[in-house]
């Protein structure tokens, strides 16, 4: 989402006549786009930040500003913490870039905007980063409140794009260049645009699924509690549609998820997988877990690592638990130490390791259809990455390939 943002931001710059610069040291304007979902993101924010103040001082007219999530967080902060940063602007306001940085130029004063969603996002002027994939955001915020998540404080309530508006963004892209289009939201699943056939994400799948040229659609991330059989059967029954399902678990013991405020326990979870994979054998499933929520115990954390084996999950994204300021999770007791969280997020590595390999051994001597991102291979309708030799031509295209070795993280293949 990010990454999306920033395009749409680059786009609105490029319309009123800027070019982007070669380098930092080259630029008139640098804009750093932020992440507060965890503490690594923020400390890597903070730290691109304070390494442009030596070129602050050697061009005192370059504009340098905070975007996204910790310029919603921190607004009260940054330019106390931050004093030579000249704009402050939270998500859901990068349509008014173009004209905060305007008014800087011409009044030098510091500038900040943040608060609700503007109720704008000029996706179509966006200046997309060449690649086969397009990332398409469909809604914006977050109605979940789970414990331990900043994400709702920072980008506001659920907000559905109008269909209408995501048609014509996928329209607009270049089918040449454009073969994937990944739809995005904090929780997809409970998108609800206007004028869209049938109910919610399922209904907009099969929007998306005719219109000319987009030979792959993707959609992330989802909440297990609102995957409903209608969007696993638009997967199921869509040719366009990969048969990929992100699905962050979280925890497998059910008391953790409740202190967590999940809505769901591990038994929905199980179900859910199950439900998946009878309707759509060949599906790849991921997720996301986390180790060491307060007052996690040894028990609870093994239930986790039971239900990952169990359910023999192609991928998980595994990291230890983040205490996130103004979250519940924060003041809860029975706060982990950073070496217990350490050490059960470094089993939970191994167990995801495992079932990540048994998972891609099982498609040795298969033939799947990739398609090819770039010189070294590309990414199967599962979203795992193929290595294998790949010429000019191929680059761009979907090509059938044989899969000849398999490691946890990813697959070697043929022509």
């Amino acid at each position: 989402m990010n990454v999306n943002d920033s395009e749409v931001m680059a786009g609105l710059l490029d319309k009123a006549g800027y070019s982007q610069a070669d380098s930092p040291e080259n630029a008139d304007i640098i804009l750093i786009n932020t992440c507060c979902v965890r503490q690594k993101a923020e400390d890597k924010a903070f730290g691109y930040a304070l390494g442009l103040v030596a070129p602050k001082m050697r061009k005192p007219g370059r504009i340098i500003g905070i975007i996204g999530c910790i310029a919603e967080k921190d607004k009260d902060q940054i330019f106390k913490k931050l004093p030579f940063i000249d704009l402050v602007v939270g998500p859901g306001q990068e349509a008014h870039v173009v004209q905060l940085i305007e008014e800087i130029r011409q009044g030098g004063q510091k500038v900040i905007s943040t608060g609700e969603h503007c109720g704008e996002y000029p996706s179509v002027s966006a200046k997309r980063i060449p690649s086969t994939q397009a990332f398409v955001t469909i809604m914006f915020g977050c109605n979940n409140f789970c414990s331990y998540c900043v994400v709702p404080y920072v980008r506001g309530k659920e907000i559905s794009r109008p269909v209408k508006d995501i048609i014509e963004e996928i329209k607009g892209l270049d089918k040449k260049i454009f073969k994937e289009v990944v739809l995005l939201g904090q929780n997809v699943n409970s998108y609800k645009g206007s004028g869209v056939r049938g109910k919610g994400l399922g209904g907009l799948l099969k929007e998306v699924h005719e219109i000319d040229g987009v030979e792959r659609i993707r959609f992330i991330t989802s909440h297990p509690r609102d995957m409903s059989d209608e969007i696993i059967e638009a997967v199921r029954d869509l040719p366009k549609v990969c048969e990929y399902f992100h699905i962050p678990l979280q925890s497998g013991d059910d008391e953790i998820l409740k202190m967590m405020n999940r809505g769901y326990t591990a038994d929905h979870f199980r179900k859910l997988v199950g439900r998946i994979r009878s309707k759509i054998p060949e599906a790849t499933i991921t997720s996301d877990a986390i180790a060491g929520f307060p007052g996690e115990t040894e028990e609870q954390f093994m239930n986790t690592l039971k239900l990952i084996e169990e359910l023999e999950l192609d991928l998980v994204n595994t990291f230890s638990y983040s205490p996130r300021p103004g979250t519940p999770a924060e003041k809860m007791e029975g706060q982990l130490s950073e070496e217990v969280r350490s050490e059960r997020l470094h089993r939970m590595m191994g167990v995801v390791e495992a079932s990540a390999l048994n998972r891609n051994k099982a498609l040795v001597g298969k033939e799947l259809e990739v398609l090819v991102c770039g010189k070294g291979g590309g990414r199967t309708r599962g979203n795992k990455v193929v290595n294998f030799e790949v010429t000019d031509e191929q680059v761009g295209k979907i090509v059938k390939v044989k899969i000849i070795g398999a490691s946890a993280w990813g697959l070697k293949a043929s022509v």
